[in-house]
């Protein structure tokens, strides 16, 4: 199975249920041992987790994206 390389930008994966093994044994080379996957996590997969998160979460994450975000305007 191949996992998600430590130099993808703008790329997130999530660990998923393995669709052609459901409800079998784990082998196809498409998961591990315990039927998952790794698969490119869509933006509104994204949205909806951060949406669910607590409001604790959500503003430490903000707090991560504002700092991202002015450290990029100063190397312009």
């Amino acid at each position: 199975m191949d996992e998600p390389k430590e130099n993808d930008k703008g790329v997130l994966y999530v660990r998923s249920i393995c669709l052609s093994c459901l409800d079998k044994t784990y082998s196809c080379p498409y998961c591990d041992g315990e039927g998952k996957t790794y698969i490119e996590a869509a933006d509104k997969t994204v949205a909806r987790w951060i949406r669910n998160l607590s409001e604790e979460r959500k503003s430490v994450i903000m707090k991560y994206m504002i700092k991202g975000f002015e450290n990029e305007e100063k190397k312009k």
